[in-house]
């Protein structure tokens, strides 16, 4: 795989890895729904793929939605599914890219 060879996507790419890795663990998930990316994901998409769930049930992950009167969050399990679900879209588009 191939990363982006322009200048400027170079510099966006390495500003927002930075910012992501400069947030604390338990931001990142949370701040993930704020990301411009996530303007492009359908989420029904992640959440019926990888999670066999709904998408209600993923937005209400992204959002920390109040249930039994504490914020929902995801589980440990959760995070790791949807840290490879993200690796995996990345993966596919980047063959695709590359195919072009």
């Amino acid at each position: 795989m191939e990363r982006a060879q322009s200048e400027e996507g170079a510099i966006l790419a390495d500003e927002a890895v930075a910012r992501y890795k400069a947030s604390k663990s338990s931001d990142k998930v949370y701040n993930l729904k704020e990301q411009d990316i996530m303007k492009v994901l359908k989420i029904s998409y992640i959440a019926e793929r990888f999670f066999g769930r709904s998408r209600s049930w993923l937005c209400h992950k992204l959002n920390h939605d109040i249930k039994n009167g504490k914020p929902d969050d995801f589980t440990e399990d959760e995070r790791k599914k949807l840290k490879n679900a993200l690796d995996t879209i990345a993966y596919e588009i980047q063959i695709l890219s590359d195919n072009l």
